[in-house]
């Protein structure tokens, strides 16, 4: 087993458990590069403000789409507000505000699956009721 220096990975929270990213040069424990992805509307207007998220242009390199059940989601407002899960949520923002959401694709074994990638985070701006 080799080693794995500190500099190499991070700990990061997404839906409330700890995952170890892997980054600058780890294999992937999958064969298959994992991309995470966030569609969401709106991602602009006046508090309190409901936004649709979907992750279901969420992919897998070689594996179109993959398989179901193959991640779970795991989702962070940016809020101080419970995680949300699922591949499609729905969140409530009642603070104005710039929020960054955090999309982390999990392998359904627990393995963290969501390589940092364009789209894994989405800017949701609330402004204050006028």
């Amino acid at each position: 087993m080799s080693r794995i220096s500190k500099s190499a990975m991070r700990l990061v929270m997404v839906g409330g458990l700890f995952a170890l990213l892997f980054l600058f040069g780890c294999e992937s424990p999958s064969p298959y590069t994992p991309f995470a992805c966030i569609e969401a509307d709106p991602t602009i207007g006046y508090d309190p403000l409901t936004v649709s998220f979907d992750a279901s242009c969420s992919f897998a390199e070689g594996m179109s789409p993959p398989p179901e059940g193959m991640f779970s989601y795991g989702w962070d407002f940016d809020d101080g507000s419970a995680a949300g899960s699922g591949m499609t949520v729905e969140h409530t923002f009642v603070e104005p505000g710039t929020y960054e959401v955090q999309l982390g694709l999990i392998y359904t074994e627990g393995r963290k699956a969501g390589i940092p990638a364009a789209g894994t985070t989405r800017t949701i701006t609330v402004l204050p009721e006028g």
